[in-house]
């Protein structure tokens, strides 16, 4: 047990005396007036107590609990460590786990995720390198920031192409942006019945839900334009847009756009669909529209995009089961996506996404 003091040595003296002579209530008044001592004048501990108590005073483990107000498990913890010839005063440290993945590990690890980026799974590494687990690698790739994601499916511009979409921003952004509000942006969407269903609904934790879906394949494309006056209406067909059923829908849609700025000139914009492409001229010498063409590869110049997005996700709350319901979402929610106070947002976002498009010098960026 170490070096004890003179009064320590004093008080274990006249524990064993006592303890000698059997005679019990003078051992109890005693005792308590011993460790009140023990406290009180030296500051002594419990463990140091139960030291004197156990190994000088003989005393059981019932008579050392109630004297120290100490749990059973905690008296008979320090007898089993006395007893195994520990000191219990020494606090025992817990022993540091061993490091599984050492940084030799470490590094193999990064440098497989390196050589095969794409065909490495985290069981795949674990089964390599033996007697690690895959969460372990996962943790390690995640400490070095390496992050399992999809395959980016971005454009990546060419330095003329940026060149180009730089410069349209800014003739957009001429005059404080008043070319953006004189303009129509049109586009085409595509939608499958099948797919304008939610996958998810709330139900109890302990009931499954069923959904049936459609059994008749439907898959319906629209066109729309936009401004910042209003609408046309929704355009819905079947087959696919060429060149002659484009003229058409422009056709059918001009007297709209015209009464939405009667009196007025307005811009109409158009991508580099193909069926786009080939009537540039009929557009601009047959029914007399300012044309604005979209740099190449670039809807996310194009403000309609977003409203598509909009559409879809109204369309795929209603959960159309069959193409006369899904003509009519789609109807309804354009008509409702399409009023004036809901399209100002939209046009008000666009001037900050063509300055993002500048600051980035043309290069992509989420919208």
């Amino acid at each position: 047990m170490g070096q004890w003091s003179d009064h320590l040595l004093r008080l274990s003296f006249k524990l064993k005396k006592l303890h000698s002579n059997k005679i019990k209530g003078q051992i109890r008044s005693n005792n308590f007036l011993l460790i009140t001592i023990m406290s009180e004048k030296w500051g002594i501990d419990d463990k140091t107590k139960f030291l004197v108590l156990y190994l000088d005073a003989h005393m059981s483990i019932q008579e050392i609990m109630k004297i120290l107000n100490r749990n059973e498990a905690t008296v008979r913890f320090w007898v089993k460590r006395i007893k195994n010839g520990q000191d219990i005063r020494v606090i025992q440290r817990v022993k540091e786990r061993p490091k599984l993945i050492t940084d030799d590990m470490e590094t193999k690890i990064i440098q497989m995720i390196k050589e095969n980026p794409e065909g490495l799974s985290l069981t795949k590494i674990a089964t390599r390198i033996g007697g690690i687990s895959a969460s372990s690698i996962g943790r390690v790739l995640t400490k070095h920031g390496f992050k399992y994601k999809a395959f980016d499916k971005g454009i990546n511009y060419t330095a003329e192409e940026r060149v180009r979409r730089v410069e349209f921003c800014k003739k957009m952004l001429l005059d404080d942006g008043k070319i953006i509000y004189q303009t129509f942006y049109s586009d085409e969407m595509s939608i499958e019945l099948n797919k304008s269903h939610k996958t998810k609904a709330w139900t109890l934790a302990t009931e499954n839900i069923k959904k049936k879906n459609a059994t008749d394949h439907v898959r319906l494309n629209c066109w729309g334009a936009i401004s910042a006056q209003g609408a046309t209406s929704l355009e819905i067909y079947e087959n696919g847009m060429n060149g002659k059923f484009y003229r058409e829908v422009i056709s059918r849609h001009i007297p709209e756009m015209e009464n939405l700025y009667s009196g007025v000139d307005f811009y109409f914009y158009q991508d580099n669909h193909p069926a786009h492409k080939k009537n540039e001229e009929w557009l601009v010498k047959e029914q007399k529209l300012k044309l604005i063409s979209s740099p190449k590869y670039s809807p996310d110049l194009n403000i309609i995009e977003n409203l598509w997005s909009a559409l879809k996700e109204r369309v795929t709350s209603d959960a159309p089961a069959n193409e006369k319901e899904l003509r009519a979402s789609l109807l309804s929610n354009w008509d409702l996506l399409t009023k004036g106070d809901r399209l100002q947002p939209f046009f008000e976002g666009l001037h900050r996404r063509y300055y993002l498009c500048i600051a980035k010098e043309g290069h992509k960026f989420r919208y």
